[in-house]
């Protein structure tokens, strides 16, 4: 049986302790988690089913690839995510999951698609280093997360659609943000909040059109029309036998016959929920990995002075500035980069928690039982804060645990152990493509810049989120770092 929090009280069962606790949930969910020994416990909210919480490398492992037919999506899951989401890739099950799923992989795995995504990736990083030193020319303060964000959606919209946002290069000019990302940044918030509400009290304002409802639906609609105008470019682009180099066309190639490219509205909603999935999977968990690279950063000045040191002995023209933008195959070199990059993921996952729901009754490996219908949570942060997998200094920031102390080769951890791009079948398909736009990224700013925190690094916490982001703009200064290719110079 599971374990109950002792604050658990009669009607209210945890609401008090979710709201109390509401800046810091997932560390609360960890500490929950430490006091039964990562052990299976229940948190109950009113107006929505008990989850059961899992936080074990073992359970994830039984519940995310053992038992994974068993433990689904399920229909809350999709019921409160449909308005967002549709009935996208992360959400899905059965037979849509399956050939969204297949598609996914094969675009993924095209040879042209992988060289169209670094040849995005390193355009918009020489955008994102004019941005910067205009910064740096102005010496104050800006807001860096908002500028991640923007680099992140120009990324992910010329790979997904084919489409220039250009909300990056055109920062300055502007005085709102593209409607498109106000749209998309807005319905995350408001996504959030539903999913912390007791599903009566949102389908009562979802009804009434009033409160966070009007505003996720109002957000839904904009940037559903946007991403439908994306489709409705690409199929123009087929008519017009454009060659495919983004992921809407490459589907509507593998989808359609070339002498016959009017398609159906189940075929139009698929390939939306599509693209909803790839811009909520990739833009916002690689922003924020990023974000939190850099409070790390700050955090630790020593691990950054020795990943500037790798840049010199392995990349020097990244420092000298021979080298404005690397590729993929020269930050390859970079092994105590991608040691770092992966202790930060360790840390702070793309997303905080895994959310299944069983389908019929089940008792999981270390006996637990679990009934039909229970819905799982499944704490990525407390999983990678258990002791009983990482060590006393699970908490500690250390990039060393990645590297083999013999070899200096990166080390590999289980994704059931190392859970940050989910595990199991419906692990991450985007993580080799997250992975290699995060070290580019990175290799490329710090071998440019000193980027400094204007708060406390030891102060910056999270937003709530679906994701894990840095809590409010992000303020940073930056200043140009000069190195000269010889020590007397």
């Amino acid at each position: 049986m599971a374990h109950v929090p002792k604050s658990t009280l009669p009607l209210l069962g945890n609401m008090l302790d979710m709201t109390s606790n509401m800046p810091r949930f997932h560390d609360w969910i960890c500490e929950e988690c430490a006091a039964f020994n990562n052990e299976p416990w229940t948190l109950q909210i009113p107006g929505k089913e008990p989850w059961m919480v899992v936080s074990s490398s073992e359970l994830f492992e039984d519940v995310l690839k053992t038992q994974a037919d068993n433990f689904l999506g399920g229909p809350v899951s999709q019921y409160q995510s449909f308005d967002v989401l549709g009935n996208g890739l992360s959400v899905s099950d059965g037979d849509a999951w399956f050939y969204q799923r297949k598609t996914a992989s094969h675009l993924f795995s095209m040879q042209m698609m992988r060289t169209v995504m670094e040849d995005t990736v390193r355009e918009k990083l020489e955008v994102f280093l004019d941005v910067l030193n205009q910064y740096a020319a102005r010496g104050s303060p800006f807001g860096i997360k908002k500028e991640l964000s923007h680099f992140t959606m120009d990324v992910f919209s010329k790979i997904g659609f084919g489409v220039e946002l250009d909300t990056l290069k055109d920062t300055f000019d502007r005085e709102e943000d593209h409607e498109f990302l106000e749209a998309f940044n807005v319905a995350s918030v408001a996504f959030g909040v539903r999913i912390q509400t007791p599903t009566w009290l949102w389908e009562i304002k979802k009804f009434l059109n009033v409160g966070w409802e009007k505003i996720l639906m109002d957000s839904c609609t904009k940037f559903h029309d946007f991403i439908d105008s994306f489709i409705l470019k690409a199929i123009k682009g087929r008519r017009e036998n454009k060659v495919a180099r983004d992921l809407i066309s490459l589907l509507l190639e593998s989808r359609i016959d070339t002498s016959e490219l009017d398609i159906k509205e189940d075929e139009a909603q698929i390939m939306r929920d599509m693209a909803i999935t790839f811009i909520f999977a990739g833009k916002d968990s690689v922003a924020h990995s990023i974000g939190w690279f850099i409070v790390n950063m700050n955090r630790y000045p020593d691990v950054l002075r020795s990943i500037r040191e790798e840049m010199k002995q392995k990349l020097p023209g990244l420092l000298t500035g021979e080298i404005q933008v690397p590729t993929s195959a020269q930050v390859q070199e970079l092994v105590y980069l991608e040691a770092v990059v992966r202790e930060n993921i360790r840390l702070y996952p793309s997303t905080g928690f895994i959310m299944r729901q069983a389908t019929e009754a089940t008792t999981l490996v270390d006996g637990t039982f679990v009934d039909k219908e229970v819905s799982i949570l499944l704490p990525s942060y407390a999983n990678a804060r258990n002791p009983r997998t990482w060590g006393k200094d699970a908490h500690a920031f250390k990039p060393e645990r990645f590297l083999d102390p013999e070899t200096g080769k990166l080390v590999t951890f289980s994704p059931f152990v190392f859970s940050s791009f989910g595990s199991g079948p419906h692990i991450c398909l985007g993580m080799k493509f997250a992975l290699m736009e995060i070290k580019l990224t990175l290799a490329t700013l710090f071998s440019k810049f000193d980027i400094k925190t204007v708060e406390d690094p030891w102060t910056m916490t999270y937003d709530f989120s679906l994701t894990i982001p840095v809590k409010g703009p992000m303020d940073v200064k930056v200043t140009p770092l000069y190195i000269a290719t010889a020590e007397s110079a």
